[in-house]
């Protein structure tokens, strides 16, 4: 199956960096709003490119109705980064052609990597036109299995509660743990500086999440939960592992 057209459902940063992005591709592009009816305006595309707010309900909503209305090589793809995708082609009749594309921006370069999840039911076929498709937008691209926290976030996530666990037993300072990453393992950034990056009310979040699916090893640690409490969130809010003007 080729991709010729997409329909990007959703609003906000993420729908229109994905628009300028596969726009740049000479791709077909149509994009539509949670408040209009997107289900028709998704009926003749190849994909539909799923960009709604992290809500299982609403995810589940958009899907069912577009299902409804598109043809039926039409494949159907969720931006979520949680595992929802096999819980996504459920509200489905097509669930082979049900899958997770995350896009997420590389911090220091104005770029996407996007993580290609597999759902239970995703068919070769669909990952075989994804990737196509992706490769035609130039970015790079991963395949997985689905899985709470996917890659990157489980990796990022971990490591900084490790490294927050060290700082809090003072077996380090938080600048040696960033400099050990940044000259020994040439990260762009150290695990203290990636949490004030990205957020360490995100990091608290995506821990939660994966200790409650895979088990106790991945309980932030209390460091972590007090910052959140004090709204010392990284660069967001000015203050996280460092202060920030």
């Amino acid at each position: 199956m080729k991709i010729r057209a997409i329909n990007i459902i959703g609003e906000g940063e993420l729908a229109t960096k994905l628009k300028e992005l596969v726009s740049k591709a000479d791709f077909k592009v149509i994009a539509s709003e949670l408040t209009g009816d997107y289900a028709r305006q998704a009926a003749d595309v190849d994909l539909v490119l799923e960009v709604a707010p992290e809500d299982i309900a609403v995810k589940k909503r958009v899907f069912k109705s577009c299902d409804a209305k598109c043809g039926k090589e039409t494949i159907l793809a969720t931006t979520t980064a949680n595992p929802w995708v096999t819980q996504l082609a459920k509200a489905t009749k097509r669930p082979e052609k049900v899958i997770g594309l995350n896009f997420t921006k590389n911090p220091f370069e104005e770029k996407y990597l996007v993580q290609i999840v597999r759902g239970l039911q995703t068919s070769d076929e669909t990952i075989q036109a994804v990737k196509e498709f992706l490769g035609k937008v130039g970015v790079t691209a991963v395949k997985l299995e689905e899985n709470p926290g996917f890659i990157l976030d489980r990796v990022i996530a971990s490591i900084v509660n490790e490294a927050a666990v060290m700082y809090s037993s003072k077996l380090a300072t938080k600048g040696d743990i960033d400099s050990m990453m940044k000259v020994c393992v040439n990260w762009p950034m150290g695990p203290f500086e990636f949490a004030d990056t990205i957020g360490v009310d995100k990091v608290v979040e995506i821990l939660e999440s994966m200790s409650q699916q895979l088990g106790p090893r991945y309980q932030p640690c209390f460091l972590l939960r007090k910052m959140v409490d004090a709204g010392w969130l990284g660069k967001k809010t000015g203050r996280g592992f460092y202060l920030y003007s």
